[in-house]
Order: structure tokens, then C-alpha cells, then sequence
């Protein structure tokens, strides 16, 4: 029936719900949605239930995926895919993306929001918009491109790319400051913070702007050396120790479609 449509249209699946998913649903819940969330620790399902989070335990490997994966998908209308590739299993990333999709393919789910990142852009230099080809350089920048790949098999998908992200704990001039001789001074950042990231996935879902590709980064690009040393000034931390080599000819990245698609308008432009 209609109603149990509207219903189902109500429903966020979001698979990992860590450092930008937790906060992410936390949101969209405020916004009167239906959220389950997966986590891969025990220890999390208590935090997912005490904040209305519908929590599912669940483990996706390259070839299975352990937990109740048909009853998470079960109702769901737009499924977030937000998990990043683990270091030490990159080069599993795209398998356990189509392990995903397999069962998506034999599910409710409408429309699929992927969350990528910028580091497909790995050889890519100068002005880069989200109808530029990437080039990846790494080999989590090439699984990540091939999941991408694999998502946009599907009708109703959007891919939208992240660059560096900040706020809530997380700043990268915190590790930074404890490392010597730190290479690309010179270079522009490419971040955006933690309530951007939200606010442009909460547009997508609230604009239903599917089959569509968006790049999330702040148009706000200082030198590394200008913007970190600032940061740690904030955080009254040491100063960074940058050598004077800059190996990489750097990029500026910054998505149009961000403004004229979405209409979207940044928290924190300035990070």
C-alpha cells in the first residue's frame, strides 16, 4: 500500500556507523527517520540503541558477510554504504563492496548513497572537478575507484567523494605535529568538515539526487604549511616540522554540482 511506501521511504540503512556515521544518524533520526545502523564491535550495539539507533552487529568479508545482513536491508529505502577500506585488507575493499550488492540486488532497497573519497584523485594534479577523470596512485585509491564502479552498476546510486575530514576530534595536525620533516608545504588542503559531510548527504537524500556524482570538499585551500600551523597554534600544540620538499605538483578540488545540484550552502567554508 502507499502508506506502507511512505513508511518504508522513512527508513536510512547506514552500513558503519563510526566517526561521520554515528553523528550522521543522530541527524537524520532529528529529522523524524527510521535509522538501522551495523557496527562490527559488541561493544557499540549499546550506543546505537540509546540513540534510537535500530542496531545490527556485522561483519563483511570478501567472500560472506556474517550477521543479519536481509534483516538490516529488510524495509530499507536508502542504504549508506560508509565504511573506509582498512589497511591491512586493502586490497579486499571491492569484493567486500559487491558482497553488498549481492545482497542488495535481493532486497527493498531503493536508492544506494556510496561514500568515496578523494584519494581516487591519487595522480591527478591541478583544478579538479567531479567531471574530471581520476587517476588513483594507491591501492586503496584503485579499490575505492572500482567499488565505485560496482555501486553505480545500480540504478538509483550516488557516489559522493569526501576529501580530508576534521572537526569532532579529528584533526590531522594532531599526528602531524609528532612526525619530522613533513613533505608538500606548498600544497593546497582538500578537507571538509564533519557537519559539511552530513549537511551534503542529508541534501542528496532530502533533493532525492540519485544517479548523480559529488565530490565533498570545502573550497577553502590554504597551503598545508599556512593551515596546519594555524591549527596547531588553535590547539596550542607544536608547530609542524615540514622539510622544504614538495614531491607531489598538488590539486585544488572543488564540485560545482555541490552548489547548482543541491543548492547546498557550507557550515563551516572555512573549516
Amino acid at each position: 500500500s502507499s502508506e506502507n511506501l511512505m513508511h518504508q521511504k522513512n527508513k536510512i540503512g547506514i552500513l558503519g556507523c563510526g566517526w561521520l556515521g554515528l553523528p550522521l544518524a543522530k541527524k537524520l533520526i532529528k529529522k523524524k527517520f527510521f535509522v538501522k545502523g551495523s557496527t562490527t564491535s559488541i561493544s557499540k550495539i549499546d550506543e546505537l540503541k540509546e540513540n534510537d539507533i535500530d542496531p545490527y552487529l556485522i561483519h563483511i568479508y570478501k567472500t560472506k558477510i556474517n550477521g543479519n545482513i536481509l534483516g538490516f536491508l529488510e524495509d530499507v529505502d536508502t542504504l549508506i554504504i560508509n565504511f573506509p577500506p582498512l589497511k591491512k585488507f586493502k586490497n579486499s575493499y571491492s569484493k567486500k563492496i559487491q558482497q553488498i550488492l549481492n545482497k542488495v540486488h535481493i532486497s527493498d532497497v531503493n536508492n544506494i548513497l556510496f561514500v568515496s573519497s578523494t584519494s581516487v584523485y591519487g595522480k591527478n594534479t591541478g583544478n579538479i572537478c567531479s567531471e574530471t577523470t581520476p587517476i588513483p596512485k594507491s591501492i586503496i585509491g584503485h579499490e575505492i575507484l572500482k567499488s565505485e564502479e560496482i555501486v553505480k552498476n545500480c540504478s538509483n546510486s550516488t557516489i559522493l567523494r569526501l576529501g580530508g575530514l576534521i572537526g569532532l576530534n579529528r584533526n590531522p595536525a594532531k599526528s602531524l605535529s609528532k612526525k619530522n620533516n613533513v613533505d608538500n608545504p606548498d600544497i593546497p588542503i582538500n578537507l571538509i568538515h564533519l557537519e559539511d559531510s552530513i549537511g551534503i548527504i542529508l541534501s542528496i537524500i532530502e533533493k532525492s539526487a540519485w544517479g548523480e556524482e559529488f565530490i565533498g570538499v570545502c573550497n577553502y585551500h590554504p597551503s598545508r604549511k599556512e593551515f596546519y600551523n594555524q591549527q596547531c597554534r588553535s590547539l596550542k600544540i607544536n608547530k609542524i616540522s615540514f622539510s622544504k620538499i614538495n614531491n607531489s605538483a598538488g590539486k585544488k578540488i572543488y564540485d560545482k554540482n555541490i552548489s547548482d545540484k543541491l543548492n547546498y550552502k557550507f557550515i563551516k567554508p572555512k573549516l
